[in-house]
């Protein structure tokens, strides 16, 4: 990363994970039917954000958007206006207060990945919220297994946390950062190490809080 190397910070980027874009042809021809009507969505993820777009083909549907702020809000904002979003957060548990679907027949439409978290359908449900949910990008472990320590690493999903330990240890002195409070607690959940949080989920705020901390 350019902006901690010019503050003095040598970093190694080693990906732990591999994403691909994944719209089944039934999930392609859902995705157009709910262009023509007026729902609610939902976007946890900017991997999410990309493929909806390509599958909509231009077309600009009468949405209301929750979505998760940072990169993914931006995202959507791009494409689909700012006036479209309907309520942001930094993470899924708080994302899920700001959802409101009027009605008894209450549905929200989420894209998502293979790998998403259990939070917002869970929290969703409970409230009796229809949660129809529809894969349209894939993440995939590709870990490797490295023979050197490190004075911080930085996580930006569970899924690199979990495909790291796959095949590493963590020394108790490494500070972990990570993207937002959902990948924290997919760290704090099997590491003791001290974790700090980027204040948004964005790789640029979490590289400034990286500098942030060294620099303090």
């Amino acid at each position: 990363m350019l902006q901690l190397e010019q503050a003095g910070i040598l970093c190694e980027q080693i990906p732990f994970i591999s994403i691909q874009q994944s719209v089944s042809a039934e999930v392609r021809s859902a995705i157009d039917r709910a262009s023509r009507q007026q729902k609610a969505v939902v976007f946890t993820s900017v991997n999410a954000v990309a493929p909806v777009v390509a599958a909509l083909a231009g077309k600009i549907p009468d949405w209301q958007v929750f979505c998760i702020s940072g990169a993914t809000r931006m995202a959507v904002e791009q494409y689909f206006g700012a006036d479209k979003v309907a309520g942001s957060a930094d993470d899924a548990a708080s994302l899920e207060q700001k959802i409101s679907v009027p009605g008894p027949a209450a549905e929200v439409l989420f894209f998502c990945g293979n790998k998403r978290m259990d939070t917002l359908p869970g929290l969703l449900s409970g409230r009796g919220i229809r949660v129809e949910e529809y894969q349209v990008y894939t993440t995939t472990l590709s870990p490797v297994r490295l023979d050197k320590s490190y004075d911080a690493i930085l996580f930006f999903s569970p899924s690199g946390v979990e495909s790291y330990l796959s095949e590493n240890e963590m020394a108790q002195d490494t500070v972990l950062f990570t993207i937002g409070h959902t990948t924290a607690k997919a760290v704090k959940s099997s590491l003791p190490n001290k974790v700090i949080v980027s204040p948004e989920p964005g790789k640029k705020q979490l590289t400034e809080t990286v500098i942030a901390y060294y620099k303090a």
